[in-house]
């Protein structure tokens, strides 16, 4: 199940991940054969990639679906809900996932909100909005299943709403939140909102209540100047993750960057940013989509121009441990262990001389599928951990590159 970390898991987490986190850009994700208007994202508990463009194909909104090794699985033109099918024929507000994994689809025009099975890619339930006042953000979801909604456009008589897992409308929890927003989160007691914004003021606006029996009100406002059109939490470390972009007026932010916040202090402890595509004409290099694998080690981005490629990817690198009493003699790749394997195994590997050193995995047919390792590193003998929890049972390649010397060996996956 698909749950926002606790507070304090993520005190517990927090030194973990602010003293190892190294981010590697992977690149354009899964080929360029797909183009932008990116307008959500979301990564299945089964490792899939979902994701929608803002512009529509023929006059459809379709939802693309892809397997974690690249591969498309399904596209998806309507959605059946309880026996009735609608045509997706809304363009694409945003998307997020329930307490339990399953795809929340926001559109405009039918302005509606869609919950998806993730595994039978059936609808769940289906809600019309009224209440919001406006086109609908991507949502956020606490702990226990209720669905925060916010309008596109604040102010006034506008409302971000609360749903139950039906999608049945509960009340408002905000009316007239400022600015312009295409984004929000909720932390997982369903006690504080932030509200995500790039316009006006920008930042992130605060709103929170002792208890869900209780009001929300504003108490905060945090990081004033930043464009901020996507927002997500990381699932392992706690993080929450929000972009910024040039139209920010912060002057320590930089383009396409995104930033991972510590919530308990407010204070940015992460972060990784896209290259600009077109440093020429960076027309529409909106980031309007962000996704984290399950084990938090990989993440998937999107920018809202249509020429631009539709997703991209980044990996974090895995924690390498170094062994003092291994003598070290040449550079040596050892068979993983255990082997075969499921979903874990140690990959030992030795560099006599230091230098860039990468270990990478790849499935059968040569196509990367784990970034393990990718930095200078001194001369020593070191260990791996792979996880491989969003592949599928096979035979995998794993190979040590450095200082012009390359190694490769076979494991087996058997899940």
């Amino acid at each position: 199940m698909v749950r926002k970390i606790s507070t304090i898991f993520i005190m517990v987490m927090l030194f973990t991940v602010i003293s190892k986190a190294q981010w590697t850009y992977e690149g354009v994700w899964p080929d360029t054969n797909y183009k932008g208007g990116t307008h959500g994202i979301v990564v299945a508990p089964d490792g899939k990639v979902w994701t929608a463009s803002y512009y529509g194909t023929n006059g459809y909104w379709p939802v693309l679906v892809f397997s974690a090794d690249g591969t498309t699985v399904d596209t998806l033109w309507a959605i059946t809900t309880g026996g009735v099918t609608d045509s997706l024929l809304g363009n694409t507000r945003g998307m997020g996932q329930d307490e339990e994994g399953n795809i929340l689809l926001t559109t405009a025009a039918p302005s509606r909100i869609y919950k998806i099975d993730y595994q039978t890619m059936e609808g769940i339930a289906m809600h019309v909005f009224t209440e919001i006042g406006s086109s609908p953000t991507a949502p956020g979801v606490s702990d226990d299943g209720t669905v925060f909604v916010g309008p596109v456009v604040g102010g006034g008589t506008t409302a971000i709403a609360m749903y139950d897992v039906g999608l049945s409308y509960l009340g408002n929890a905000v009316v007239g939140p400022a600015n312009i927003a295409r984004t929000m989160e909720v932390s997982g007691d369903g006690l504080t909102i932030y509200w995500t914004m790039f316009t006006g003021t920008m930042g992130i606006d605060i709103y929170t209540r002792p208890s869900v029996f209780d009001a929300f009100t504003k108490t905060d406002s945090i990081f004033y100047g930043m464009s901020i059109e996507t927002a997500e939490w990381n699932p392992v470390s706690g993080l929450l993750w929000v972009s910024n972009d040039s139209r920010g007026y912060d002057s320590t932010k930089t383009h396409l960057t995104w930033y991972g916040i510590d919530v308990t202090t407010n204070t940015i402890v992460d972060s990784f940013t896209l290259p600009s595509p077109d440093p020429l004409d960076p027309v529409d290099e909106l980031p309007r989509g962000l996704a984290f694998s399950a084990d938090g080690n990989t993440a998937y981005v999107g920018l809202f121009g249509t020429k631009y490629d539709r997703l991209y990817k980044f990996s974090k690198a895995t924690d390498v441990k170094p062994d003092p009493n291994t003598v070290v003699e040449d550079y040596n790749l050892s068979q993983n262990y255990p082997n075969p394997f499921n979903p874990t195994t140690e990959i030992k590997f030795t560099v006599a001389k230091e230098g860039f050193v990468t270990l990478k995995v790849y499935d059968i047919l040569g196509k990367e599928v784990a970034n393990l390792v990718s930095e200078q590193m001194p001369s020593g003998a070191y260990s791996a951990d792979f996880n491989a929890s969003e592949l599928s049972s096979g035979t995998y390649i794993y190979t040590l590159s450095v200082n012009g010397v390359s190694i490769s060996k076979k494991m087996m996956l058997l899940k």
